[in-house]
């Protein structure tokens, strides 16, 4: 074998096993960010039949996907008008499995939309995250569609959501922005498995922490002391990048259990516009 092959040969080998543990790591941190939720939003008449408030609303993204959301909205007028909560869910669930969440918070008050992200509740299409966005930017279309005033829109983010509502605050005029256990940046959330092969193996940003000094609308943040999934110090980061931000912060509650978040949600959500 010639000096020089013998030379290459074992940077390229180096270069492939680099390049294949990278693809791996990708592979299998899309697998972790997106676990998918498989429970399908109901047909029109048992929604109807389980939620008697509640309706689909359908709507395509710019790329051509036809999804749908459970819609909670009071019938007729009301003085003052109520807000209409959207919430982005987290990424072990679907739109379908939060229908009774969503129930509890109209009856406390709320108008309340549960949009369904593509490939999830057996929606089409492969979650991205610029798939999401365009999915979230398709339900917040809709909605403007339906004739629902941007003032009275709060746009709710839980865990992987949070990333979704934080973009979605930058590109479509809304009141307010809630973020329920969010982290700062899915880079930053790979870190916590991969070190620093993270920002080369994790597809998705979703880089929250960038985005909300440039946001201009009032904006909550809510974070449990014990969450295990996101540490509580990428909550309290995200509420020191925003000066004004409100930051609630419960004791003692995880990820998926915080008491008192409804109470939270429907005060936040009912405030006065600017506060």
């Amino acid at each position: 074998m010639a000096p020089r092959l013998r030379r290459i040969l074992p940077a390229a080998a180096a270069l492939l096993g680099a390049a294949l543990l990278i693809g791996s790591l990708h592979a299998l941190s899309r697998s972790m960010i997106y676990p998918g939720g498989r429970v399908a939003l109901p047909s029109e008449p048992e929604l109807a039949r389980r939620f008697p408030a509640a309706r689909l609303l359908r709507y395509q993204t710019a790329d051509g996907l036809a999804l749908a959301g459970a819609l909670f909205q009071q019938a007729g007028p009301a003085d003052p008008p109520r807000p209409v909560l959207v919430h982005f869910h987290g990424n072990g669930e679907s739109a379908a499995q939060n229908l009774p969440f969503a129930a509890g918070l109209f009856e406390r008050g709320l108008d309340v939309f549960l949009p369904e992200y593509r490939g999830y509740g057996g929606m089409p299409g492969r979650p991205t995250e610029d798939g999401l966005y365009a999915d979230g930017e398709a339900a917040l279309d809709a909605l403007l569609a339906a004739g629902v005033a941007p003032e009275r829109i709060v746009l709710l983010g839980r865990s992987l959501g949070s990333g979704v509502a934080a973009e979605m605050a930058l590109r479509r005029p809304v009141g307010r922005l809630i973020l329920v256990s969010p982290f700062t940046s899915m880079t930053d959330m790979g870190r916590l498995i991969a070190g620093p092969l993270a920002r080369f193996a994790v597809p998705d940003r979703y880089d929250t922490l960038a985005k909300l000094p440039r946001l201009r609308l009032p904006v909550v943040i809510v974070h449990g002391t014990r969450d295990q999934v996101v540490p509580v110090r990428m909550g309290r980061a995200l509420a020191a990048a925003l000066p004004g931000a409100r930051y609630i912060e419960i004791p003692e509650a995880d990820h998926n259990l915080i008491p008192g978040l409804e109470e939270i949600l429907v005060r936040e959500a009912l405030a006065a516009p600017g506060t």
